[in-house]
């Protein structure tokens, strides 16, 4: 691990949080992960917490939360405020008078009873509508018959939806000398929707950050934001990065841009800056041939640990009259890609060791270039198995993948052959991206290698001679004829390979479909736009429109 204490401050709408207000799935497992390997992370927004917090608890935030613009710090966990920039010394009278002299209708922040409140003026309701309409079921949310009523409590908070107010009354209104600072720009969602932010002149992201700073002593202090209300903070950190969607100012200040909010950037830039590299030659093209010589040793070498299986199983009185396979070795049940499991494993080991204990698991092989896993289906179960090993090297999952299969029927007794039928194409990638999609947290760890096998494969069906049906189901075996190719994909840019060479520039899922075909374009593009290769762009109608970014 990285021997510098770095602290992530990110912002959250726009920057961590996707179009829709929401933190992706596999952005919260990355979070998580990366705190539980002790990495520094927390967030500082506008938001209070009961909003902040209700989209960020999959990611179980332990550390101290910046919120309503650093006007708190609080518990990221359970939302206890640890520092409040009130303004309880600031005369909040001449702004009660200006606002009801220009007709303004801002949402108040206060603690009334102990509790806080976000009171609105219910005569102006429709100023503040959207806000309204995206906290419905809020308990918090006050309705106010009065500018008197509306300013109770201790406030510490102000925002105007639109105001009317020329820059100089703003300026006269909420200037530093009287106890105010403020902060305006346009809504994240809502592109034509101006926020005016009005805290005490101690608050800001910038002094929370300086906070922070103090109570968890970092080495450095690293932030990411999109908008106009991240400046302060940007100025306060040791590095500042701006998401790609992000406001053109305030990437003019940044040290770097990364990926947009839709592609959990932040997540994946913490990651890449806080894993440990371990030694790995990379391939060096994606597509290669393979060694066609080391295959066929590979196949003779499992033919003939077959032969000495079925040729035991006799001998213990439990094989058949042909010796024939046993039903183990067809492949019931877990069994039925054990053939093709082994012929890959004494290929890709080519006389390396294979079973050595990691941890507490079984690494199928060890070589010099790391560890590799022949994973025939079901990925789910390598969670925890890559969670161990990818903290110690370089691993390998190898995708046996069907590319050409012939099927043939055999009587199940005598091996006789009963019907061969001819190759066939599998040109979808469907079920392959589907084993991703259950490792999919793992993708950008840059300690990980995909590697497609394509294969030639031979399923034999086993036929009763008795019923003329297949024996069983599952009664089978399957055999690897030839190894047509090794696609490797080891970084971002490598998972564009899974595309058809034509594709457009811009396309929607439907469009992308077209393209694909018999493969899922729905699960290609989340696959592509979680790795980083591509990206939300815009809508066509309601048709969200993508792009390739690599």
């Amino acid at each position: 691990m990285p021997s510098k204490k770095t602290l992530y401050i990110s912002d959250l709408d726009g920057t961590l949080l996707t179009n829709k207000s929401g933190l992706k799935d596999r952005a919260a497992e990355l979070l998580k992960r990366l705190a539980e390997n002790g990495t520094m992370f927390t967030y500082a927004t506008a938001r209070r917490f009961g909003s902040a917090g209700f989209r960020m608890k999959k990611a179980e935030i332990k550390l101290p939360v910046i919120l309503m613009n650093g006007v708190i710090i609080a518990d990221g966990k359970t939302g206890e405020i640890i520092s409040l920039n009130g303004l309880e010394q600031a005369d909040l009278s001449r702004i009660k008078k200006t606002a009801e002299q220009y007709g303004e209708a801002p949402i108040v922040y206060s603690f009334i009873d102990g509790s806080q409140k976000a009171s609105y003026l219910e005569s102006k309701k429709s100023r503040v509508k959207s806000y309204l309409d995206d906290r419905k079921g809020d308990s918090s949310i006050r309705s106010c018959s009065s500018y008197d009523e509306l300013f109770e409590g201790n406030v510490h908070y102000l925002t105007f939806l639109n105001p009317s107010f020329t820059d100089e009354v703003k300026k006269e209104l909420f200037g530093a000398e009287k106890g105010f600072a403020y902060t305006e720009y346009f809504d994240f969602y809502r592109k034509n929707e101006l926020w005016l932010e009005v805290f005490s002149v101690n608050a800001s992201k910038a002094n929370a950050v300086k906070k922070l700073r103090e109570m968890l002593n970092p080495d450095e202090v690293v932030v990411f934001g999109d908008n106009l209300n991240d400046l302060s903070m940007f100025y306060a950190a040791d590095r500042a990065y701006a998401v790609s969607n992000a406001a053109e100012e305030l990437k003019k200040t940044a040290d770097g841009i990364i990926g947009s909010n839709e592609q959990i950037s932040v997540p994946r830039f913490i990651e890449a800056e806080q894993t440990e590299v371990f030694a790995y030659s990379p391939h060096e093209n994606v597509i290669n041939e393979p060694n066609t010589a080391r295959f066929e040793k590979a196949m003779a070498k499992s033919a003939e640990a077959a032969k000495a299986r079925a040729e035991n199983g006799q001998k213990a009185g439990t094989g058949t009259e042909t010796g024939a396979e046993t039903d183990s070795e067809r492949g019931i049940g877990t069994l039925n890609e054990k053939r093709i499991h082994s012929v890959l494993k004494n290929y890709f080991s080519n006389e390396y060791d294979q079973e050595a204990k990691i941890g507490s698991f079984y690494a199928d092989i060890v070589t010099e270039n790391g560890i590799y896993e022949i994973q025939t289906g079901n990925f789910g179960k390598l969670n925890k198995k890559l969670e161990v090993m990818l903290s110690v090297c370089h691993v390998t999952v190898v995708y046996p993948y069907e590319k050409r299969t012939r099927v043939i029927s055999a009587d199940d007794r005598s091996g006789e052959l009963l019907r061969e039928g001819r190759f066939r194409y599998n040109n979808s990638l469907t079920d392959f991206l589907l084993e991703l999609y259950r490792i999919k947290s793992f993708l950008t760890n840059p300690n990980l290698t995909i590697c497609i096998a394509e294969l030639d494969v031979e399923r034999v069906n086993y036929i009763s001679a008795k019923t003329g049906k297949r024996r069983k189901r599952g009664a089978f075996t399957k055999t690897p004829l030839a190894l047509r190719r090794e696609i490797y994909l080891e970084k971002p840019s490598d998972y564009l390979t899974l595309l058809p060479e034509d594709i457009p520039e811009e396309f929607t899922v439907k469009e992308l479909q077209k393209y694909t075909k018999t493969t899922d374009a729905k699960l290609l593009l989340e696959i592509l736009l979680y790795v980083g290769a591509a990206d939300k762009i815009g809508k066509k109608g309601n048709a969200e429109i993508y792009s390739i970014t690599l």
